[in-house]
């Protein structure tokens, strides 16, 4: 795959606006985002039931014609044909509930290669059972040291502001939302969750214990820099079984780019107490960072080799509006990306790692998937259960998603301010939904 094609600017005509996202799905496969430009006429123009391009009348029919017949004008017109075909959804995995990998394959142009990846992260799954009236708790903790240039999440950055106000209203959340006692299981993420006290830390902990019992409880310790031992031990005695440490690229040079220091001996330090402590481990890597070439990154391996993580997932850089990439037009490499991927699959492979969880999202460089892999049968059931969508799962905290499997949907407060100042009322929605759903049983 060349640049030539790349680079080559691509103006459309869309009659209709209601089929932007469906036309602008298709283009990113093979433009990235770049040169992509909707205007009064174009070199692509799309009617109604009618493709013209470069002399050429194509028709349709529906949506998936749209797509199917501008898919493949695309695949002609670059020479680049995606081994995920038109896939575009940000959960293909759940395409096995209801089509055959010979139907996906057929209708959606996928490779042999990525059905037997979807096969695979189905068979992982079908090894955990789950129930769809199960609840499982997710709990937001905003705060971070420093913004990374590709972060889009609405996170409070620095050491002054009130996290221990914001701690009391999660307690308070914890305290009154009107839950089964027995959880599936419970994550708390961010931001960075240990960007916190000692004292807070217990605190929060030791109110969720008071109430609850689980299966398996993670907390997002991502930044090696608001980690140390006791921290980890409080985490340890008070029923936290699994955690995140989050380097997204071992090389210094790239990690500094994007707005934050690793300290990789206080890292290995803390990977070693975590294993010590008995934690099942994830670590987070960021395919496509900026900067970062496939043979920079492959230089990751021989870490990862070294410490055996038991979870490894990488996510394939997305540029969101409100990040730094996006505000200063940063993009990764696609060559790079898509050569990364490639040596993942070898890295995995050859260490006995296996896909368990994939998703996509908007803007998703190349493409591509983030795909959490596990070894030692250390499959995460919080993951599988948000991106499958197979059980309730109730938001705590800023700007936090609930989402009951009746179709029912609700998100907190989407700033601090607005958090506080509605406590009572989020609280008193969210219960009202829960017993709405309690009552469907």
């Amino acid at each position: 795959m060349g640049d030539e094609w790349y680079n080559h600017p691509m103006k459309i005509y869309l009659k209709d606006q209601n089929k932007r996202k469906i036309v602008y799905d298709i283009l990113n496969i093979f433009y990235d985002d770049k040169e992509i430009n909707f205007a009064d006429d174009g070199d692509l123009i799309i009617l109604d039931d009618e493709i013209k391009f470069c002399g050429h009348t194509f028709f349709y029919e529906d949506n998936y014609q749209l797509k199917a017949t501008l898919y493949n004008i695309l695949v002609r017109e670059t020479g680049y044909k995606s081994p995920r075909g038109m896939l575009t959804g940000s959960k293909p995995s759940k395409l096995l509930q209801k089509q055959s990998p010979d139907q996906i394959k057929e209708k959606y142009f996928v490779s042999d290669e990525k059905i037997d990846l979807l096969i695979d992260v189905q068979n992982e799954q079908n090894k955990l059972e789950f129930d769809k009236d199960n609840f499982n708790l997710y709990i937001n903790i905003p705060f971070c040291p420093t913004r990374c240039e590709y972060c889009s999440y609405p996170t409070i950055i620095g050491p002054n502001h009130h996290k221990s106000e914001y701690i009391s209203y999660l307690i308070k959340e914890i305290k009154e939302i009107n839950l089964p006692k027995k959880l599936d299981t419970i994550y708390i993420g961010g931001g960075t969750p240990s960007y916190i006290s000692h004292e807070d830390l217990k605190k929060i902990l030791i109110a969720i214990n008071s109430k609850f019992t689980y299966k398996e409880f993670t907390f997002e310790a991502g930044r090696e820099d608001t980690l140390d031992k006791e921290k980890l031990e409080i985490l340890k005695v008070n029923g936290v079984d699994r955690i995140s440490l989050n380097p997204q690229t071992f090389n210094e040079k790239i990690i500094k780019s994007v707005g934050r220091l690793q300290n990789m001996d206080h890292f290995l330090k803390m990977y070693k107490l975590a294993q010590e402590l008995g934690f099942i481990i994830n670590m987070d890597f960021i395919v496509g960072l900026v900067g970062e070439t496939s043979k920079d990154f492959i230089k990751n391996f021989d870490t990862l080799e070294k410490l055996s993580p038991d979870n490894i997932t990488f996510h394939a850089l997305a540029t969101k509006s409100g990040s730094k990439y996006k505000e200063k037009n940063k993009k990764g490499s696609i060559e790079d990306a898509l050569a990364i991927s490639e040596a993942i699959k070898t890295f995995t492979k050859g260490n006995s790692y296996n896909p368990y969880y994939l998703y996509r999202q908007k803007n998703i460089i190349s493409n591509l998937e983030n795909i959490g892999y596990q070894k030692r049968n250390t499959a995460q059931r919080y993951n599988i259960i948000i991106n499958e969508e197979l059980e309730n799962v109730i938001g705590l905290g800023m700007n936090a998603n609930s989402k009951l499997m009746d179709g029912k949907k609700y998100r907190n407060a989407r700033n601090m301010k607005d958090y506080r100042e509605n406590i009572e009322k989020i609280i008193r929605d969210k219960n009202q939904i829960i017993n709405e759903y309690k009552r469907q049983k």
